[in-house]
């Protein structure tokens, strides 16, 4: 534990010193949301309609700074960092979860500051703030862990970082499509498009979550399909944590 928590400070520290991309994960999806709603500043949503729009962006969030992990990794072990901390460590283990908590410590930041800013421009009471804050950043915590051992398949494929960035980039606007249009919802392939799809995922278990918080209905997978995603996520995540390598089979190191 002790290990762990220095790689985490250590990983701190380096993307304190990347204070741009942090600000890039806020702005551009906070931006985008006010374009696409920009009618509520003159109307008001109605609380389903928010937390159905709000939705997309925070599982935008939610992915693309939990995918961060497994390319950072990959970025250290071609770097010959990853071979080189855990020799120094004596495992693997360590820097992999130091890598994911600081994720997670700045992903929540992040959709706590989306969250907060928001809530109080669009939502009309404290308690309504309040509840938007507590399914936001519940689904952040968990869904950033499944979207983390998802993606740690990928540090198995005998792929470069800079391929990968390409096609996470290609991807992404493919994801983000299909789940802002909500076919999950209104085709018979629902599970498979949820399944294939991380932040599909993630805002079907944010729609779980806002209906235990608010106690209202939303469109959203059953609780068994989802179960049985969580389940193929957490299998993918150990499966990659047990056979991972250290060396890069793309670069000498």
């Amino acid at each position: 534990m002790k290990i762990t928590r220095e790689y985490f400070r250590l990983f701190t520290k380096m993307m304190l010193s990347n204070k741009v991309a942090f600000v890039w994960y806020l702005l551009f999806p906070l931006i985008a949301f006010f374009i696409f709603n920009y009618q509520w500043f003159t109307q008001g949503p109605e609380i389903n309609e928010f937390y159905i729009q709000t939705s997309v962006f925070v599982s935008y969030i939610i992915f693309v700074m939990s995918i961060d992990v497994t390319t950072n990794l990959i970025s250290l072990r071609e770097s010959g960092f990853f071979k080189m901390f855990k020799f120094i460590s004596g495992s693997k283990y360590p820097i992999i979860w130091g890598k994911a908590l600081n994720q997670i410590g700045f992903l929540f930041l992040t959709i706590l500051l989306f969250s907060l800013i928001t809530g109080v421009i669009f939502l009309d009471s404290f308690g309504q703030v309040a509840l938007f804050l507590a399914v936001s950043l519940t689904s952040c915590i968990l869904g950033s862990v499944m979207v983390i051992l998802l993606t740690l398949i990928l540090m198995l494929l005998p792929v470069r970082q800079e391929s990968l960035n390409a096609v996470i980039s290609m991807s992404l606007l493919v994801m983000f499509f299909l789940s802002a249009k909500g076919l999950a919802y209104t085709t018979e392939y629902g599970l498979y498009l949820v399944f294939i799809n991380p932040m599909e995922y993630v805002r079907n278990l944010t729609f779980l979550i806002a209906e235990w918080f608010i106690d209202s209905p939303f469109p959203h997978l059953s609780l068994i399909n989802m179960s049985f995603i969580t389940l193929c996520y957490v299998t993918c995540g150990l499966i990659a944590l047990k056979f991972v390598k250290v060396i890069s089979r793309t670069h000498r190191t």
